[in-house]
């Protein structure tokens, strides 16, 4: 979504997008060129013969010029074939402001691969970086280097100097590129719960972070508690919340799963964590309650859970995806994703919840 509404990509001319095709070398070109500027322009000095006839050669002449592609050393840049995870990451790295000799030579992976693992690129990649990426992953990758600190300028001694906000504070990308204003908190409350108030829960459409006003934006109910961020350009949010990636985040199917792991020392309660079930204020006492799932968030990753969400559920078949249905013991019943990026199929067994009286679904497996 923040891709489409920044122009960055729309589709083809059917309606479809192809999440699961692979991107190539020239489509890649001109995503990374409208990345870095609203008008590229190709040098004359770049030439690949077998670029000549692209649909892209002024995205490809422009990535080349800037030193953010390169060809095969043959004078040829197959503009037809697939990208790789790792190939994609080295050139978001260099339009983020890292040196592109850095990425150049033998071990060039290697070293795309640390820096991309450090930056945050591949957080919620499952597929292997040397392999063609998906459009949809082209996409997670994307975005998550646009939530970067961009870089001012690499330090000599290989210290990056980052560009900072007016309370000296890094700005990402997205900032930096689209003059996007960032809102960072944890989301307190949408049109299905409200942790500010007991049974109670926002306008349809409306999201609420804490310490900021009301956002006309939606959200899913998996979001309720996380910190997140939310774009802002010209009165209107740009793209849709999304958590941040160095939050601390666990789900677990019972008390005696999330004990366990306390038991190891790895992780504490905090002593002023908040505890809330079916997203109503509550006690520690729900750490000792049956029949809910748990959910742990430690907001600033010091180890210390800050946050413990525990929901009322049972187990529950889907008996249809569109719309989604569900049947929980003998009754068939209508029923909303907890997470909008969820996938479900027929005779999948979920986890089905009631929160002000509407139902939710969330597969089996936790987080």
């Amino acid at each position: 979504q923040m891709l489409v509404d920044l122009g960055l990509i729309s589709g083809y001319s059917d309606g479809s997008f192809r999440p699961a095709s692979y991107i190539t070398r020239e489509e890649v070109a001109k995503l990374i060129a409208i990345l870095c500027t609203e008008n590229p322009q190709a040098p004359a000095d770049v030439y690949f013969y077998d670029a000549q006839n692209s649909w892209a050669l002024t995205y490809i002449g422009y990535c080349a010029g800037e030193g953010i592609i390169g060809g095969d050393g043959l004078g040829s840049f197959r503009p037809k074939d697939n990208v790789t995870a790792q190939e994609l990451a080295k050139m978001l790295l260099v339009i983020l402001g890292q040196d592109p000799e850095t990425y150049s030579g033998a071990g060039w992976a290697e070293r795309v691969n640390a820096d991309a693992q450090s930056f945050g690129i591949y957080y919620g990649l499952t597929a292997q970086v040397s392999q063609p990426v998906t459009r949809d992953n082209a996409c997670l990758l994307i975005y998550n280097a646009m939530r970067c600190p961009a870089i001012a300028d690499p330090d000599a001694q290989g210290l990056d100097r980052y560009v900072l906000d007016d309370l000296m504070n890094p700005r990402s990308y997205l900032e930096v590129r689209y003059d996007l204003t960032r809102y960072t908190a944890v989301l307190t409350g949408n049109e299905y719960a409200d942790l500010t108030t007991n049974d109670g829960k926002l306008a349809a459409g409306t999201t609420k972070l804490a310490g900021h006003k009301e956002f006309a934006v939606l959200s899913d109910l998996s979001l309720l508690g996380r910190t997140v961020d939310i774009y802002m350009k010209d009165g209107r949010v740009v793209g849709i919340p999304c958590y941040v990636t160095s939050e601390v985040y666990y789900t677990f199917e019972n008390a005696q799963a999330l004990s366990k792991l306390l038991a190891g020392g790895a992780l504490t309660i905090a002593d002023d964590a908040q505890y809330y079930l079916n997203y109503n204020e509550a006690g520690s006492e729900i750490l000792t309650r049956s029949g809910v799932r748990l959910t742990v968030i430690d907001h600033d990753n010091d180890t210390q859970l800050d946050t413990i969400l525990a929901v009322s559920c049972e187990q529950a078949e889907i008996t249809s995806v569109s719309p989604l249905r569900v049947k929980v013991g003998d009754e068939e019943l209508d029923a909303e994703k907890y997470c909008l990026t969820d996938a479900f199929s027929a005779g999948e067994r979920v986890w089905y919840m009631e929160i002000g009286g509407q139902g939710f679904v969330q597969p089996m497996s936790g987080n």
